[in-house]
């Protein structure tokens, strides 16, 4: 009977081009501090805005996201027709509020809304609009 001196395995990575193309169309967004908070398969420009705070829209449905923020209690907020309780997301680094949903188990509601000018795209610069005065959103 013939003995096996050796045994050895093949391995190779052959990459599709459509899976390259959807690595780059990830995008990273940081906290104003620098840490890093989110990966998402869309540009947050992009998104549309909430009227009643300015807040970018992210459905929790069509979109594929990881958000490393930690949870903090809810904060129950009067609005002009009511109250709205908001389950508040922020930099486990610096603690800045970077968003928020409407029910207490994340991405259990239909939208997760990212604070205005919370989140940066290119690392330890803030974005144009955090350096704004706030406006009051009617």
């Amino acid at each position: 009977m013939p003995k096996i001196v050796s045994s050895s395995t093949v391995s190779s990575s052959n990459f599709d081009e459509n899976q390259n193309d959807q690595r780059q169309k990830l995008q990273i967004y940081y906290c104003l501090c620098s840490e890093f908070l989110m990966v998402i398969d869309a540009e947050l420009q992009l998104l549309p805005r909430r009227k009643s705070d300015n807040a970018i829209i992210v459905d929790n449905r069509q979109r594929t996201y990881k958000l490393n923020a930690e949870p903090k209690q809810p904060v129950i907020l009067k609005r002009r027709d009511g109250f709205e309780k908001q389950y508040r997301y922020h930099c486990p680094r610096c603690e800045l509020f970077i968003a928020y949903e409407m029910k207490e188990e994340r991405k259990s509601d239909h939208y997760t809304y990212i604070v205005d000018a919370a989140l940066t795209d290119v690392q330890g610069i803030a974005p144009p609009s955090a350096l704004l005065e706030p406006t009051e959103v009617k």
